[in-house]
């Protein structure tokens, strides 16, 4: 290790011994925005590739794949919950966006939890199908 290194881990630990526990928490908070942020970019980047990729049949016979549709319609859930939850939930009430009764979505989810690999989307028709306007709310 060399001389310059060794002082900085020195300065590190000294700087942290002193920091308040209001500072740390602003610091975390802080790393967990840049890692979001990051992550959202990627997500965006990620699916404007696919959409700008529409016109090559492979992307296109891809996106037909039955395992894909799942990954995406939760994709799309947890993108929609994040969405209603960043722009519409006071920052000081955590637990506001948790509802009184599951929604839809959380319906599906325990459906797939309960179902495992055996799951499959309910068709029109079956009788654990939400109705139209179930979905409409839903879509929300």
């Amino acid at each position: 290790m060399r001389k310059y290194d060794i002082l900085s881990d020195i300065n590190k630990s000294l700087s942290s011994e002193n920091e308040t526990p209001e500072t740390e928490l602003n610091e975390y908070k802080q790393d967990f925005l840049e890692m979001n942020i990051g992550s959202l970019n990627g997500i965006m980047r990620s699916a404007q590739s696919i959409l700008e990729s529409l016109d090559d049949p492979t992307v296109k016979n891809n996106l037909t794949e039955s395992w894909i549709q799942g990954k995406i319609a939760i994709t799309e859930d947890y993108m929609r919950t994040i969405h209603e939850f960043v722009k519409y939930v006071p920052s000081d009430d955590d637990n506001a966006f948790a509802g009184d009764k599951p929604g839809l979505w959380e319906n599906i989810r325990k459906k797939k939890e309960r179902e495992g690999k055996k799951y499959r989307p309910s068709k029109p028709g079956d009788k654990d199908r939400p109705n139209p306007e179930a979905w409409k709310k839903a879509q929300k």
